[in-house]
């Protein structure tokens, strides 16, 4: 069984790599940190680029669950880093699927009813669809 960690470039992720690192050790399990390029993200970069594809987006993604991880943690030999490019709620769920994760990890911050209705989220989201249990790390702030 694995753990998977998501992370995204928008909120603090020391708090999310740690809890599921002390996961990972407690359930002596594979860490996997995720972080999901989004489609408009993707379409964006390759807007600067003359040759950019989705492969380089999700190498891109994948560096990115890299440091986040190197970011926090003493070793990151335990880790795993994977990048994918899409819908951050369906990539981060199909991930928890076929690696089937013990726990899936990630962070939250608090919203409005307004801006949760206007904007949604991708936590709230994941909340609501997972089928793997859920830790939420809540931003400070």
């Amino acid at each position: 069984m694995a753990i998977l960690c998501a992370v995204d470039g928008t909120q603090p992720h020391e708090s999310v790599v740690s809890t599921a690192d002390d996961l990972a050790r407690a359930y002596d399990d594979e860490l996997i940190v995720l972080h999901v390029m989004t489609k408009d993200r993707f379409e964006s970069r390759g807007q600067d680029r003359t040759e950019y594809y989705v492969d380089d987006a999700a190498r891109e993604a994948r560096e990115m669950a890299r440091e986040a991880a190197a970011d926090v943690l003493d070793s990151t030999d335990r880790v795993v880093a994977r990048g994918r490019v899409g819908d951050p709620t369906a990539e981060i769920l199909e991930v928890a699927d076929r690696v089937s994760a013990r726990y899936l990890v990630l962070g939250g911050r608090k919203r409005s009813p307004v801006g949760k209705a206007l904007f949604g989220s991708t936590t709230q989201s994941i909340l609501l669809e997972a089928t793997t249990p859920v830790v939420t790390v809540m931003d400070e702030e």
